[in-house]
């Protein structure tokens, strides 16, 4: 049985096959596209092929699947920290992965379901519109603050109106420049709330998105964004790593009598990430009703302040969604 390994890119993909002693049987530079895949590879007996995680490694490996071969994703960063070499190409990653699949060192990571990625593509255009918003108000504020004007705190509904009663009272000249900058800030913030609510219909019928929302603080983007990424909640053995996969743990470094813990990972989806954290400040700052996990958070803002409060409450959300999601129960306010 030959192995092949693949480093995708956008344009040219490079590949390696190497027989089961480590032998290279072939190695290619091809187009990133289904016809590249097939002139290749269409005629070799089944293999085993391992991509590392990326926006192309999902379609790459369906590609493969419907060629006869076996494809699995594996995880860049445990990859990187296995080959450590100085000389880094396209033709020597593609020998690596392919070394790789040949004696399984490396680890796989999950391949989500079609409904997860559907449902996640949603969620990132969403979260595209809401980061352009952000954009154009902060070049509008610079714009304006490079003639004096300071918009200071402004809500987002009032945003538009007082930018172009600014402009009108104190710089009219500057209406031109700024009034296309502000068609696009409305046109983002619109689009935006079309897809929120979209999403929102999208998931009023699932029972797992229910149970996830009757926890204070998470809402219908916080409870998709949790359904698209976990996809399958059975993959973790136990609830608490579900923390971990976030990255919301603290790093550790540890060497002799060393024992350093530091700012939180920040591995896996920074989407739900900052949901999640999202969340966990409405719980304590918006939550009237007495929860128990509330006066836990409340608790640990007083020890040690309200961001190590939100980061804790954020990764204790986590765990308590995915036992929800395996146990069927919806949340007990009591309960700590």
């Amino acid at each position: 049985m030959n192995y092949c390994g693949i480093d995708l890119a956008s344009k040219a993909s490079a590949i390696c096959l190497m027989d089961g002693a480590g032998g290279i049987v072939r190695e290619e530079e091809i187009p990133t596209d289904a016809d590249g895949f097939r002139i290749c590879l269409g005629g070799e007996e089944a293999m085993k092929c391992v991509v590392e995680a990326s926006p192309l490694a999902e379609w790459a490996v369906q590609v493969l699947e419907r060629l006869g071969h076996e494809a699995v994703i594996i995880d860049a960063r445990r990859a990187k920290a296995v080959v450590c070499t100085k000389k880094k190409t396209d033709r020597v990653n593609a020998r690596d992965l392919a070394n790789m699949a040949r004696t399984g060192w490396y680890t796989a990571v999950h391949r989500k379901s079609g409904a997860a990625r559907e449902l996640r593509t949603w969620l990132a255009a969403r979260a595209g519109l809401v980061e352009t918003a952000n954009a154009l108000n902060a070049r509008i504020r610079g714009l304006l603050r490079a003639h004096g004007i300071k918009l200071g705190k402004v809500a987002e509904r009032e945003f538009e109106m007082k930018v172009q009663a600014v402009v009108e009272a104190r710089e009219p000249a500057l209406a031109g420049a700024l009034t296309p900058l502000l068609n696009l800030w409305r046109q983002s913030i619109d689009a935006a709330e079309v897809l929120r609510k979209e999403i929102k219909v999208r998931i009023r019928q699932d029972s797992v998105c229910r149970r996830l929302m009757s926890v204070p603080g998470v809402g219908p983007l916080t409870a998709a964004a949790y359904l698209a990424t976990i996809d399958d909640p059975e993959r973790f053995q136990r609830s608490d790593q579900v923390g971990a996969y976030l990255g919301l743990v603290p790093s550790v470094y540890q060497s002799g009598d060393i024992d350093y813990r530091g700012r939180i990972t920040k591995e896996g989806d920074g989407l739900l990430r900052w949901l999640l954290v999202e969340a966990a400040h409405n719980l304590l700052s918006h939550t009237q009703r007495d929860c128990a996990l509330k006066r836990w958070g409340e608790r640990l803002e007083a020890q040690k302040g309200v961001g190590k409060a939100r980061v804790a409450v954020a990764r204790k959300l986590a765990v308590i969604l995915h036992r929800l999601w395996i146990t069927g129960e919806t949340f007990d306010w009591q309960r700590v």
